[in-house]
């Protein structure tokens, strides 16, 4: 892990919070994250996780709506921390698995994610979630929402940070207990 250098572009929006980012998430529970398509949310997220130490010993999961989007999304976090797809950052999607025991960012489906409750309720195998794209609003993401509002007291060490371009942001933060907001 050592090996992996972090660098944050600067033209995007979310590399100029990085600090305010990091603080918010290792000092809440669950943050709601909203900014502008393009803004870097769903690229530097999973990184700015994984600069904290999170996904060590256990996997940051990082949903998306699609499997197109779960698939190009890992390719390119993985271009930017310059290791292998499939390793340090993998993805699965119906049908594909490219993740590996060296996996720490593991990018998905909200469907995947949702299956995996099924054998595993408490998510064990995760320390921090990003639910992206939430404003997307389908079946699946309203039950993860749900289901993770139930999961957080039974896991105090779970990360959740909930992601979107035109998300109603005070609608999310109260659900999660007047989460904070950027």
């Amino acid at each position: 892990m050592s090996q992996i250098k972090i660098h944050y572009p600067e033209s995007l929006p979310v590399s100029q919070n990085v600090d305010k980012i990091k603080k918010l998430i290792s000092e809440h529970q669950v943050i709601v994250l909203c900014g502008e398509t393009g803004s870097g949310k769903t690229t530097q997220l999973p990184k700015i996780c994984l600069d904290l130490g999170r996904g060590q010993r256990k996997l940051i999961g990082h949903t998306q709506p699609r499997r197109i989007a779960a698939r190009s999304v890992a390719t390119r976090i993985a271009e930017e921390l310059n290791v292998n797809l499939g390793d340090e950052v993998g993805f699965k999607v119906r049908f594909t698995d490219k993740t590996s025991t060296k996996t720490h960012i593991k990018l998905m489906t909200d469907g995947i994610l949702l299956a995996e409750t099924q054998n595993d309720p408490l998510l064990k195998k995760y320390d921090t979630l990003i639910i992206d794209e939430a404003h997307e609003r389908n079946l699946n993401i309203d039950f993860l929402i749900g289901f993770i509002k139930q999961l957080l007291p039974k896991r105090p060490d779970l990360k959740i940070i909930i992601t979107s371009a035109t998300i109603d942001v005070e609608k999310f933060s109260k659900h999660f207990d007047n989460a904070p907001t950027i």
